[in-house]
């Protein structure tokens, strides 16, 4: 407790004290049932004697404000009635608990359940054993080579440490190219296309430019050629659901070289998308070009991972690393060392595999329990499990939103995931554990049963 007591005050010290206790629970800084500190702690704490906080103690325990019992702490009475503070006062601290909906199904990176978690620590184990040393701001040695180790087996990426950065998650990743590129840059972004990313550029004083795609990515012929930087996810294009073919990848490429343009690829969901083998990045079909690829550890490790890299390219890995080294570390070093074990392990191979036949299976399912059941459902192209429902109007999708969110069920908008999209809904199910998978595949079964029978008057 912050008490303010003074031995100049008129008032005596144990009244002082009484008067700061009651004053916090008045403002909510106590609240019933907080405890409150022993008198000998206190009174060390405030440099008076202990008979001085006896006393004060012995007041408010007979006006009801503290509650003392044998061999317990000392607390502010459970059952004490606290008068509603305004609503201004209310404003001033955050809530314990946040209502939220119970399950979410908006769209999110990672899957749930994939990596035990006695597998994760071992790997923190593991890291912990290594002592401090010296502070790569452009990430731990460990971490760079097993990266570099884990795109050679699984992407066909032959890069050395040294072209590769630790960054604390793709954002940061785009901000860190940017920045090195330099300012006041022109950056083409896919139209349509993922907003998450490109909502970066405009934040570091960069200008947007929306570059049309088809259903093999953004249409070489049509792109502007004074761009500075292309903003791309070949592996995955919207609302397609496809990957960019070869021959378009290297047109894309002789593009970027004749205009001087640097490719940023981001590779986000790439190795969960493919059952066999993922398509190579545009790096490593790269030959004069600059590209630089934005990778992240929220798929196939935790999507609670605030942790990526970027592999760079020989011409802008010096600057990259500069840039890095004047923003510091972005991850802890026992976070570097842990992914780097789970990586050199071949948790991250098997991972993928695991999550590839789990997600085939909840494909399965959707399509069996939950397409026919609704007109405008579609499942998502690719290995994802994504469902899209679309409404007739407005008001069916908000009535269906709110039905889903009275049991206890969050979705996403089709709006607010991609640009130029519809006005549907999107229900994710790839990040669940099974027990929400099963939970969730009910809810929205009987939303969809529930409110057909109210549409049809029935």
């Amino acid at each position: 407790m912050h008490l303010t007591i003074s031995r100049d005050h008129p008032s005596p010290i144990p009244t002082q004290i009484a008067a700061e206790i009651r004053a916090a629970v008045a403002n909510g800084t106590l609240a019933p049932g907080d405890a409150v500190p022993s008198t000998r702690a206190l009174a060390q704490q405030l440099g008076i004697s202990r008979g001085s906080v006896v006393t004060a103690y012995d007041q408010l325990e007979g006006e009801g404000y503290l509650l003392t019992r044998q061999g317990a702490p000392t607390r502010i009475h459970p059952e004490l009635a606290v008068a509603e503070r305004p609503q201004t006062a209310a404003l001033s601290g955050l809530p314990r608990k946040v209502a939220r909906p119970r399950i979410s199904l908006k769209p999110s990176p990672g899957n749930a359940g994939a990596i035990r978690s006695a597998t994760w620590r071992k790997a923190w184990r593991e890291a912990a054993k290594h002592p401090g040393a010296d502070v790569d701001n452009a990430g731990e040695p460990e971490l760079r080579s097993a990266i570099a180790d884990h795109l050679r087996l699984a992407r066909s990426m032959a890069v050395a440490p040294e072209q590769i950065v630790i960054t604390g998650g793709s954002r940061e990743g785009l901000m860190c190219i940017l920045l090195s590129l330099g300012a006041s840059l022109r950056v083409g972004v896919e139209d349509p296309g993922h907003p998450g990313l490109r909502r970066v550029i405009p934040l570091l004083g960069h200008e947007v430019v929306e570059c049309a795609t088809d259903g093999d990515g953004v249409v070489v012929k049509e792109l502007p050629s004074d761009v500075d930087a292309l903003l791309v996810t070949p592996s995955h294009l919207y609302p397609f659901g496809a990957a960019m073919p070869a021959p378009r990848r290297a047109e894309l490429l002789e593009w970027a070289v004749r205009t001087r343009t640097t490719i940023i690829e981001d590779d986000f969901n790439t190795e969960l998308r493919y059952r066999i083998s993922p398509q190579p990045t545009l790096s490593s079909l790269a030959t004069n070009a600059d590209v630089l690829t934005l990778g992240t550890f929220s798929t196939l490790l935790s999507r609670e991972l605030a942790a990526g890299y970027v592999v760079a390219s020989a011409a802008t890995a010096a600057a990259l690393r500069e840039i890095r080294d004047i923003l510091g570390v972005p991850v802890s070093a026992v976070t570097q060392r842990a992914i780097a074990h789970l990586l050199d392990d071949g948790v991250a191979r098997r991972t993928s595999s695991a999550v590839h036949r789990g997600l085939a299976q909840r494909r399965e399912v959707l399509n069996e329990q939950l397409v026919p059941l609704f007109k405008g459902a579609r499942l998502a192209p690719g290995d994802g499990a994504d469902l899209t429902l679309r409404f007739g109007t407005p008001k069916e999708r908000d009535e269906f939103e709110q039905r889903l969110r009275e049991a206890g069920i969050e979705s996403g908008h089709e709006s607010t995931l991609w640009t130029n999209s519809g006005d549907g809904l999107v229900l994710s199910f790839a990040h669940l554990s099974a027990d929400d998978f099963g939970k969730s595949l009910e809810a929205v079964s009987q939303t969809i049963t529930t409110l057909g029978r109210v549409q049809k008057g029935t």
